[in-house]
């Protein structure tokens, strides 16, 4: 692909930030804002910031893998790329060898491969891969899309799905990297959390990616700012993983939504849906990532 730049073009409102210089401690977190939508609050502060920010109350989160994987992305590979991900954000550093208060677990493959909440019954944060066809827009130029269901009270998350699109070529080593595997999931794990994207050039959920880039793997001390902000350090050890209303292994797909629409809201308060993180291909010249220091 080139010198190809690639936005994380989100579906909500961090896609209007704007670029600011590089300075320690800037980020944006995913919120619940007024009249049920959805929007960012940002350090340094930003004009159109509001709200509760998205997170897991409980402290945790357990994500499954769909077992398939992909013909081109073993499941073993995808497995360790998510697992170095949780890893990343989960052991990042608040100050005085403290780390924030939320952890992420692996609960292993299940032969559901579909995005989906269920409002009755069991759920998965499922990671799939869709290697026959991205089903959404933009399929030529899309690498991944993350959902988030979330509370309209409190803004605790209930459910987060990741889809990875498989029709474009995902690497997973170091030799001869197109579009980073692990560097895309560890993006899209800080929305999984809760994160928006960031104006800072050098960040992990800054709005590009270069193709060939290993960077996005490690987060900058603006990502970690931003967690332990969202996740104050605390003792998570006895949280329980268990996606919401129990483990469902098995698909059980809810009514399909109108196409086009990134939110949609059931009555008697049902949770929001939400929809972001997507790495849309552009050809339009951007401003270069700086090197990772």
């Amino acid at each position: 692909m080139g010198t190809r730049k690639t936005p994380l073009a989100s579906l909500l409102a961090a896609s209007a930030l704007v670029l600011h210089a590089s300075r320690a401690d800037a980020y944006c977190q995913t919120t619940l804002c007024a009249n049920d939508t959805s929007g960012v609050a940002c350090s340094p502060a930003q004009a159109n910031d509001c709200g509760t920010p998205l997170h897991w109350a409980q402290g945790c989160f357990g994500y499954s893998l769909a077992e398939r994987a992909s013909k081109s992305v073993a499941y073993a590979s995808l497995a360790s790329a998510m697992q170095s991900a949780a890893t990343a954000w989960t052991t990042t550093d608040c100050g005085n060898g403290s780390q924030p208060g939320i952890a992420v677990f692996d609960l292993g493959p299940i032969p559901c491969d579909q995005k989906e909440y269920n409002l009755q019954s069991g759920n998965a944060n499922i990671v799939l891969i869709h290697e026959d066809a991205w089903p959404y827009s933009g399929a030529g130029n899309t690498l991944a899309l993350t959902t988030v269901t979330f509370d309209l009270d409190s803004a605790a998350i209930f459910d987060a799905d990741l889809e990875i699109n498989g029709t474009v070529d995902l690497t997973t080593d170091d030799k001869k990297v197109q579009f980073d595997l692990t560097s895309i999931v560890t993006h899209e794990m800080g929305h999984m959390l809760g994160m928006a994207h960031s104006a800072t050039l050098d960040a992990t959920m800054f709005i590009q990616y270069q193709a060939g880039d290993i960077g996005l793997r490690t987060l900058s001390k603006d990502d970690g700012a931003g967690l332990c902000e969202t996740y104050s350090p605390a003792d998570v050890s006895a949280c329980d993983p268990t996606p919401r209303r129990g483990l469902a292994t098995i698909c059980d797909p809810p009514p399909p939504e109108p196409e086009g629409c990134t939110c949609s809201l059931a009555s008697h308060r049902n949770p929001v849906h939400a929809a972001w993180g997507t790495l849309a291909l552009v050809l339009a010249a951007a401003a270069r990532r700086k090197p990772r220091r």
